[in-house]
């Protein structure tokens, strides 16, 4: 079994958003340690990772939005280390699906690839 299945069985809601937020939540905890104060925010955002940026001049932000009941995206935001201080969307991934754990399954695959693993 695992991890992703036995966090997902333990999680008592019916609601596919609760679950998946729950899920986004626990994983947030353990990220904890290295979240940057400029971490994107917004009503739609349910979970928002560091991943390295393009250039050592920037800082990455992975994020996995809510579009719709069955449509979600992981979004790439870029950040200036020096300057700007605006956040700048650069790329959308599309992940079409309703269960929680094909959705997360798609998201990490993104942020394993933005992390050259």
């Amino acid at each position: 079994m695992t991890l992703l299945k036995q966090l997902l069985g333990e999680i008592k809601s019916d609601n596919r958003l609760d679950k998946l937020r729950q899920l986004c939540d626990q994983i947030i905890k353990e990220e904890n340690k290295s979240t940057h104060k400029q971490l994107p925010k917004g009503p739609n955002i349910i979970l928002a990772l560091e991943v390295p940026g393009r250039t050592s001049k920037e800082i990455a932000f992975l994020t996995l939005e809510r579009e719709s009941e069955d449509i979600y995206l992981s979004v790439l935001y870029t950040l200036p280390i020096l300057g700007d201080d605006k956040l700048k969307k650069q790329r959308v991934w599309e992940i079409k699906d309703h269960r929680p754990e094909k959705i997360l399954n798609n998201h990490l695959k993104v942020y394993k690839y933005l992390r050259g693993e």
